[in-house]
């Protein structure tokens, strides 16, 4: 298996547990909400779900190996927006992983992806 794979398929793991979390619990996750989003006219616990939803359409999209590079970089800013507004041993977990959404970024398309099967 190559390295872009197994990272896909992590990440892509990744996303989808903490996307199905926070769809089926949004109040375990409002307390990490930045405390600018109490300005929106949109309740948290509906924005922790759109975060959710949004995650793991990510994640299916690194799952199939669709649009891989501007998914890994969409997903890594959001992880390092996370990153800056969490802070601590959590802010920097979430800004390894953001890097690691950078590495699959640059690594060569495998053959098991969609992008990869259009080229040809």
């Amino acid at each position: 298996m190559t390295t872009s794979r197994i990272l896909r398929y992590s990440l892509a793991a990744l996303f989808f547990w903490f996307g199905f979390q926070q769809i089926t619990s949004p109040d375990h996750w409002t307390v990490f909400l930045p405390e600018w989003t109490g300005y929106f006219p949109i309740p948290g616990e509906m924005l922790v779900r759109l975060n959710g939803w949004s995650e793991m359409i990510g994640a299916v999209f690194l799952i199939t190996g669709t649009f891989v590079k501007p998914i890994s970089v969409v997903l890594a800013l959001h992880l390092f927006l996370i990153a800056v507004e969490v802070k601590g041993a959590i802010g920097m977990r979430d800004a390894i992983l953001g890097m690691t959404c950078i590495a699959l970024a640059f690594t060569n398309k495998d053959s098991w992806t969609i992008d990869s099967l259009s080229q040809k």
